[in-house]
């Protein structure tokens, strides 16, 4: 449906100049259908939504029937409150599944340096992915993390030897920051969060159902700011017998190249008073099938390895290191 709806807006003008109002930063298309699926969310009355499984207990098949003059007319009838979401939102995606690669990721750091972790999260959206300690994991027939956890994420190992302990590392202390952060307790975050979820992918609806109503009894601490100037005043205040990890799961290719620069940088300098860990999907990659970095700092000197290839909602995961 999605593709559909794209192929037609592209040669739509009037709906071309509605996407055009999204941010530079902002890939256009996903703006423009989350703005949509939030609206519907909310409950406006539309024939649209009769293509939508989020919406419809029995969706119209997108290939049988043409979803776009629906599309179109709903754009027309709320252009306005939709160009809002355009101004106001980003594509924050925070998909609980990028956690399977943060588990042998955060082990292999404190394998290497031991003790508790200290965790900064970067574009961390709503912080879902700060409480990934607080996940169950299914690693093939492998089950890490927490067991009673009603999040479960499951990922096929293509290749390589993940480091799976049964349990995760220790977390003395996480926070994230996010030019606008979401929060998981308020009801348009939420909804927000849901409507950038392509309405036919049920598990990763369900997946975010149980993180958000976990999350929202010990909601994560989140900043909001510019990352490249929240964290030279606030790493320093990161417990002493903590392992310090900086580190994003797919959002640094929203960040300019002089933010990314910025960010190591500081990192590099902060190296001079105790090692510094930064985990990211590296930003020259797209955001599909990208590969996960581990980037060692100490006394500013750099040490950089690809530890792993994962799908970007982590149904499958090939460690490199």
């Amino acid at each position: 449906m999605y593709e559909r709806l794209c192929r037609a807006a592209a040669d739509d003008d009037a709906l071309l100049d509605l996407a055009a109002t999204a941010p530079p930063s902002q890939p256009a298309p996903n703006l423009l259908l989350g703005a949509v699926h939030d609206l519907l969310l909310s409950g406006v009355d539309h024939q649209l939504a009769d293509f939508y499984p989020t919406c419809a207990d029995d969706p119209a098949d997108p290939t049988e029937r043409d979803p776009f003059p629906a599309f179109e007319a709903f754009c027309r009838d709320h252009r306005e409150a939709i160009r809002e979401r355009l101004g106001d939102r980003l594509v924050q995606t925070n998909d609980v599944g990028r956690s399977a690669v943060l588990y042998p990721a955060f082990a292999r750091v404190a394998g290497a340096d031991g003790g508790p972790l200290a965790l900064v999260e970067l574009g961390a959206s709503a912080g879902l992915n700060l409480l990934w300690d607080r996940y169950r994991y299914e690693f093939d027939e492998r089950v890490v993390g927490d067991s009673d956890s009603p999040v479960c994420i499951e990922t096929t190992v293509r290749d390589g030897t993940p480091p799976l302990p049964d349990e995760p590392p220790t977390v003395a202390e996480r926070w994230g920051v996010d030019l606008n952060p979401l929060d998981v307790t308020g009801d348009a975050d939420a909804r927000w969060l849901r409507a950038l979820v392509l309405p036919n992918q049920h598990r990763r609806h369900e997946r975010l159902a149980a993180a958000l109503d976990l999350a929202a009894d010990d909601p994560p601490e989140l900043v909001a700011g510019d990352a490249a100037e929240v964290l030279p005043d606030r790493l320093g205040d990161a417990p002493t017998d903590a392992t310090l990890v900086v580190f994003s799961t797919i959002a640094l290719y929203q960040f300019p190249d002089e933010a990314v620069t910025a960010v190591r940088e500081t990192l590099a300098e902060a190296s001079h008073d105790r090692p510094v860990h930064w985990l990211s999907g590296d930003p020259a990659t797209p955001p599909s099938d990208p590969t996960y970095r581990h980037v060692r700092f100490e006394d500013g000197t750099a040490e950089t390895a690809e530890i792993a290839e994962f799908e970007a909602y982590g149904s499958w995961l090939s460690w490199l290191a």
